[in-house]
Parts: C-alpha cells; structure tokens; sequence
C-alpha cells in the first residue's frame, strides 16, 4: 500500500502523466505543420528545421532521404547549418556512401560562414588527411576558428594536431641529419694511371623552370594532373606562359555526375622554381545520379559551359620531380612525376 501511494504521489509532483507524453508529441507534430507550410513557400530556416525534424523522427517518421532531401534544398540557398549537415552525412556515411571529398565541399561552404561546428570537422579532415593532404598547420589553424566561435572541443583538436606536427618536425629533422652525413663520407680516390690529359665534357646549360614544367607527367596520388601538363592534357608553350587544355573528364560530385574539360594557363616563371596557375573547367553534360535529389526540384551546384569561378594557384618546383601547389593560400596540394 505504501509503495502504491509512494508512485501516485511522484507522479502527481513530476507530473509524468500519459497525458503529459501526449502532448509533447503534439507540440511537435503541430510545429513539423508550420514549418513545413514555410519550407514549401522557399524558406530556408524552415527547410533545415524539416530536415532535422525527420533526421531525429520529432514531429514525423524519422527519414534520412527525406531530411537529406530538405537539407540539399536549405543547403541551395546558402544556410550554413543546412550545409554542415551535409558534410556529415557524407563524412560519416549516413544513408549515402562515404565521400571526403564531397564532405569536404560542404563543411567548407558552412566554415566560410563562421559556423565553429564546421570549422571543427574541416580541422579533423585536415589532421586526419581525409578529402584533403594531412596538413597540420590547417589543421590548427580551423580548430582555432572553432575555437574562437565558441566549439570548445576543439581545443582538444589544437593540442592533437600541434603534438603530431612536433613529431613529425623531429622525424624529418632526424631523416634530413642522416642525409646530410652521408653527403659528407669522404670516399677514397682513384689513384690516376695516366698522365693523359683528358678534356673536360661540355656542361649542359640548366633547364629553366618552365623546361622543367613543360617535360609533364606531373601526377597527384598517382592520378594525372587536370591543370599540369600530364597525360590527360595537350599544352603548348606561349612566350612566357604555358597554356594547357585536358581530354573530356568526368567527375561525380554528390548527386551527379559532370562531364568536362579543363583549360589553364601557367605564367610568371620564376629562376627559384616558383610559378602561377589559373584555370577554369567547361561543363559539358551533367547527369543526376540521386533519385531523391532529382526529385527535390533543387539545382546542381554546376551549370553548362564555363564555370564563373577561376581557380588561382600559386606552385614551386621542390625538384625536378616533385612539386608543390598552393590553392586559396590555404590548401596544399603535392604532385610528382
């Protein structure tokens, strides 16, 4: 009897009644009603509260295609958490199959935004090397922003990523001072049977930078290169530029697959192996790969013919064989023949 009183009487203080559940239910089903009204008028606050909605089954029947659906179409009009929650999705492999790549896109559309939840998952795909070269000093650099944005995770980031890059300076350090005693063994000389006196061969006069470019081949993780020479584009040499034009390519970004050229031209050839790239890709036939994306009515993010954009690089020979690009003054990119 005691326990029976004990129960009603919590229930009465807390009160956790049935009717009490109900109604929560209720709050959200009527809220999934209004914002749905705004997300079909173009909304885009109200197409990214749908999209979560169904993601996390509060007001509907928890859907991934259908919250992947509303997030692509908040997403399109430029709402940043709509587009992190894409580049989590991809990133994590949710109802879709991994892509780094395409993870990466969209966590960089919501960074540039100022969105720390993004930044932070850019600084993990550039500690970890996913989508994009493993690259410490980025790394840092969007653990800082998220940091600074109030994600306060993120300073677990800063520490992991500046504790890799430590050893890695030592390990290179360490290889760099075994190269260099080897360079300084000193080997003993020939004894000279002869007294012939033999004429010195004639040196060969350096290639300049741009001869060292122009010989191609140039390959990024074993894949041609789009805006070098390589074996995927014809260039030809034009004063003191080289301009470069590639075979059609193809490319999945997401939900469709594009058709494509590249044209870029490489100028400003420096004595210290430095140069500048530009290019521009021309679209030439986008095929929809996603059925619920066509379905959505939403715009690829590509267009036919020339993109508007025009990517601008700045590169520097290491060496004959290996080179290294930089995009955005922000991502590096290593390529070798």
């Amino acid at each position: 009897m005691l326990k029976v009183i004990t129960f009603i009487t919590f229930i009465v203080v807390t009160g956790l009644t049935t009717a009490s559940f109900a109604a929560g239910d209720y709050i959200w089903e009527e809220r999934y009603k209004r914002e749905l009204v705004k997300a079909e008028q173009g909304n885009a606050k109200s197409q990214y509260a749908v999209g979560e909605m169904y993601e996390k089954g509060k007001g509907a029947i928890k859907d991934a295609k259908k919250s992947m659906e509303w997030y692509f179409k908040s997403a399109a009009q430029k709402n940043k958490k709509a587009s992190y929650k894409l580049g989590l999705i991809y990133l994590k492999g949710k109802g879709v199959e991994k892509d780094f790549k395409v993870a990466y896109t969209w966590f960089k559309k919501s960074a540039d935004k100022k969105y720390a939840r993004a930044q932070y998952y850019l600084g993990e795909m550039y500690e970890n090397g996913q989508g994009v070269l493993k690259d410490y000093d980025e790394a840092i650099k969007w653990y800082k922003l998220s940091l600074t944005g109030g994600y306060g995770i993120a300073s677990d980031g800063i520490k992991r990523a500046a504790q890799a890059q430590k050893i890695q300076t030592a390990s290179r350090a360490a290889a760099k001072s075994k190269s260099t005693r080897k360079s300084k063994e000193i080997t003993k000389p020939k004894t000279v049977k002869s007294k012939k006196i033999v004429k010195p061969k004639a040196v060969a006069k350096p290639k300049t930078t741009k001869q060292k470019v122009l010989a191609g081949g140039w390959k990024k993780r074993k894949k041609p290169s789009e805006f070098l020479p390589s074996s995927i584009s014809k260039c030809k040499a034009k004063g003191n530029r080289i301009v470069c034009t590639t075979s059609e390519l193809k490319r999945n970004i997401g939900m469709a697959d594009i058709k494509y050229t590249t044209k870029a031209t490489l100028s400003d050839f420096k004595t210290d192996g430095a140069f500048r790239v530009s290019y521009r890709n021309n679209v030439s036939k986008i095929i929809i790969t996603d059925p619920e994306f066509a379905e959505s009515g939403t715009k690829v993010p590509v267009t036919l013919g020339w993109q508007d954009t025009e990517h601008q690089l700045t590169c520097e020979l290491e060496d004959e064989r290996f080179l290294v690009c930089t995009k955005s003054k922000t991502r590096k990119m290593k390529f070798r023949r």
